[in-house]
């Protein structure tokens, strides 16, 4: 049922009158409480149809400020790491006493508070961090033979060291020495026993992955240092389907999509304010490995395939409704102005915050639970006089 609120004021009813057709770039600059004429759309009284799926999309998590590693609550996690550039000489017949790579972890973990057991491979593939994604794994070429392995406990902000097979890095060196430094394909690191997901500072933190090669000529020791350095995760897992839920996961990535039909709004409305409503399945989500519990609600710009608006709005929690997240701001209503001007209405994406970094997974009711709980949409708008 639609709502008219009571008649304000005379000149603003005149301010209303002398717009004749909507326009994007004024919308919701009225506060709604001073609108003359409002109406008031809400999907949870008035009779709306509410459709929702979800997806799985390619996930290119280079630009992730954590590298997780392990394998817990379904998820196998494994990190790549390469340095671009090295010294270009071990030194005339000098000898590599010592070669080790340094991790910083952080305080994301998935699983038990057990020991993390680590081991690197050496890569012989190419693989750019840019194009890596999980399927991509299955195509990458590594050495069986395990190049160094650590076992221990680590605190939530701890440095670990990987000994490495100082064969394997003096051939490095002798790569980088006769200018090969494309052939420098780097390390696939894995967890060789199941139970935690770890995660460490990636390239894009203030304290990266390091490589450090001690080495000895004529009595005197130097030390090298990697360069250039480049990394990635992958993260893999099936994600069960959940009826009645919408399902977003981070790290596999898993997004969801929602479509409300506006047709009940006249066509050529001008639209003032828009919310969009969700509520959370606190069973089916999980626990908040970060605490980031929020969503990501973008337009969708092709439903068939599935693109997303460059800008998305996220939602806020509700201080007195932990379940409750509302997403509301200008994106929303150019789009929702968009639909009901009849230019074409592909719903949309919602997508997990820090996606390409956390692992978590967030469900919300979809439209067939009961209307306290489905997606709500609340629009006012004014009609053209």
């Amino acid at each position: 049922m639609l709502r008219h609120t009571v008649l304000l004021a005379l000149p603003l009813l005149l301010l209303a009158a002398c717009q004749n057709d909507p326009d994007p770039t004024s919308v919701g600059i009225i506060p709604d409480e001073d609108l003359v004429g409002a109406v008031r759309f809400d999907s949870q009284t008035d009779s709306v149809q509410i459709s929702s799926d979800g997806f799985e999309t390619k996930l290119l998590p280079y630009s992730s400020s954590m590298l997780s590693v392990g394998q817990a609550d379904g998820f196998d996690a494994s990190a790549l790491i390469r340095w671009l550039y090295l010294a270009d000489s071990v030194g005339g017949g000098g000898r590599i006493i010592s070669a080790r790579m340094r991790l910083h972890s952080l305080p994301y973990r998935i699983g038990d508070n057990g020991p993390v057991a680590l081991e690197v491979r050496e890569i012989t593939s190419f693989w750019s961090s840019f194009t890596f994604s999980s399927d991509s794994l299955t195509r990458l070429e590594v050495l069986p033979e395990v190049k160094g392995s650590v076992t221990r406990s680590l605190a939530d902000t701890d440095s670990i060291d990987i000994p490495l097979d100082t064969t394997m890095v003096r051939e490095w060196l002798r790569k980088a020495n006769s200018g090969r430094f494309t052939e420098l394909r780097g390390l696939l690191l894995q967890s060789s026993s199941g139970g935690n997901i770890r995660s460490f500072q990636s390239a894009e933190g203030s304290k990266p992955p390091t490589l450090e090669i001690v080495i000895e000529q004529n009595g005197k020791q130097d030390t090298l240092a990697g360069q250039n350095l480049e990394d990635t995760y992958v993260a893999r897992k099936a994600v069960p389907a959940y009826p009645g839920r919408i399902v977003v996961q981070g790290g596999s990535s898993v997004r969801g999509r929602l479509f409300f039909d506006v047709s009940a709004i006249p066509a050529n409305s001008i639209i003032n304010h828009v919310s969009v409503q969700f509520r959370i399945d606190r069973d089916l989500s999980t626990k908040l490995y970060r605490g980031i519990d929020s969503l990501l609600v973008h337009i969708n710009l092709d439903s068939a395939r599935n693109v997303p608006s460059s800008s998305g709005i996220m939602t806020s929690q509700s201080v007195s409704d932990p379940t409750l997240l509302t997403a509301q701001g200008t994106i929303l209503i150019q789009a929702v102005q968009n639909w009901v001007n009849r230019r074409g209405n592909n719903g949309l994406i919602l997508i997990k915050a820090a996606e390409l970094s956390d692992l978590d997974r967030l469900v919300v009711y979809d439209g067939t639970a009961s209307k306290d709980l489905r997606p709500r949409l609340i629009v006012t708008y004014t009609t053209q006089p």
